[in-house]
């Protein structure tokens, strides 16, 4: 890595309580690559050889189940992704991608293992991330054990909307398909509930999602704090 590059890693929040021996110890195996869009970064049931950091850009994790793919999560950065297989040396459960032009970090796993034995901090750091990503998963099986698909759009698209600091108006960084696997439905579902949502205050225009009446969307959607809070 180059000098101005190391500085950024080194003040990234994984890294910023460790003592500075360890993050040596880390970062002299490290590789920072950019990776152009649509390029596959890991592969399901392999070996988790690297952990990954995710330092600009946009990552998909999905998984391939009889000649179908579905969304888990996408990845925004600064953060880890499939963090479990590289802390407990087993095999990757799901795959990533990048969906967009991405730069990530690359630190080998059983470096990762080795200081995450002998650094406290760094261990609670860890901690926390595998912490936020199990509440992750436990509100996105209840949004799909207690919601119907344009329910779970609804709520998408508002959450959505509160991220990017624009409430009335998303652009989509990627297609609808993208979009359907990861609120667990089909494209053509899909498209049937951006119609029904019309009537709800919403309006779509190409990868645009204008919401014309924040309020009917709210009293339609419902959204619960402990399903669609990232604070939660």
């Amino acid at each position: 890595m180059r000098a101005q590059e190391l500085l950024q890693v080194k003040a990234l929040p994984l890294f910023s309580e460790m003592a500075p021996q360890h993050l040596e110890s880390l970062l002299d195996a490290a590789l920072l690559q950019q990776f152009p869009s649509h390029v596959d970064l890991i592969h399901e049931g392999r070996s988790a050889d690297f952990l990954h950091v995710l330092v600009d850009g946009l990552v998909e994790i999905f998984t391939e189940q009889d000649d179908a793919e579905w969304g888990i999560t996408l990845v925004k950065p600064v953060s880890t992704f499939i963090l479990a297989a590289v802390v407990s040396d087993q095999p990757y459960l799901n795959s990533a991608r990048t969906i967009r032009e991405s730069r990530i970090l690359l630190i080998p796993a059983e470096r990762v293992r080795a200081v995450f034995d002998r650094d406290v901090a760094f261990a609670r750091i860890v901690a926390r991330e595998l912490a936020l990503a199990y509440r992750g998963a436990v509100k996105k099986l209840k949004g799909y054990v207690a919601r119907s698909s344009v329910e779970r759009l609804a709520n998408w698209i508002l959450t959505e909307a509160h991220k990017d600091g624009a409430p009335a108006h998303i652009l989509l960084p990627f297609d609808r398909g993208t979009l359907a696997s990861h609120i667990g439905t089909t494209r053509e579902n899909l498209s049937r509930g951006l119609t029904q949502l019309t009537e709800h205050g919403v309006r779509v225009r190409g990868r645009e999602i204008l919401i014309d009446r924040h309020d009917l969307l709210e009293t339609f959607a419902r959204p619960q704090r402990l399903i669609d809070d990232p604070s939660a």
